[in-house]
């Protein structure tokens, strides 16, 4: 059983055979600079893997307009998220279609994924300090639409969740 730490949040604790840590990899740290990745892969459920991003805070929509740098910062944090999921998506697929070496850092249950089709794929934010659930639904908004073609193409879905629900859904300890 694994815990991962991050964005002061402890999430887990997770059984190996369930877990890709893509952040702190092999197979990650090989393909070299240049390209972001999410926390960790998890097959969380028969049927889902998340991808989980664990951020302690989050730019709010409603100030982004206030100054130059507001919008920057606002532009820039949502750019590398969805950045990093994508990228995630693509290393993961690339692992299970034996394009590296050596998989053995991805769980067993994750590399066994043989068919798509009854997998629901989730990009999960956890955004520790957001304390106003119905604050969430902007980020989620921003999420949603910027990776509306991978939502479209694969299924994909998108969820925002502060420390509480996260805990609540059984990825924090």
């Amino acid at each position: 059983m694994k815990v991962i730490t991050e964005s002061e949040m402890n999430f887990g604790k997770f059984n190996e055979e369930d877990l890709f840590h893509i952040e702190n990899s092999k197979i990650y740290k090989d393909l070299g600079s240049g390209i972001k990745t999410v926390e960790f892969i998890l097959k969380y459920n028969e049927n889902s893997i998340v991808f989980l991003e664990a951020k302690k805070s989050c730019p709010n929509a409603a100030n982004r307009d206030e100054s130059e740098e507001k919008e920057r910062k606002f532009e820039e944090y949502y750019s590398f998220i969805t950045e990093k999921f994508m990228a995630s998506l693509q290393i993961y697929l690339a692992t299970i279609m034996d394009k590296y070496q050596d998989t053995s850092e991805v769980g067993a249950d994750l590399r066994s994924v043989k068919s798509m089709k009854e997998i629901q794929l989730k990009f999960i934010l956890v955004i520790k300090n957001a304390e106003d659930i119905t604050w969430l639904a902007g980020p989620l908004a921003e999420l949603k639409a910027r990776l509306l073609q991978v939502r479209k193409i694969w299924g994909v879905e998108v969820a925002v969740l502060n420390e509480k629900i996260a805990k609540e859904r059984g990825l924090i300890c």
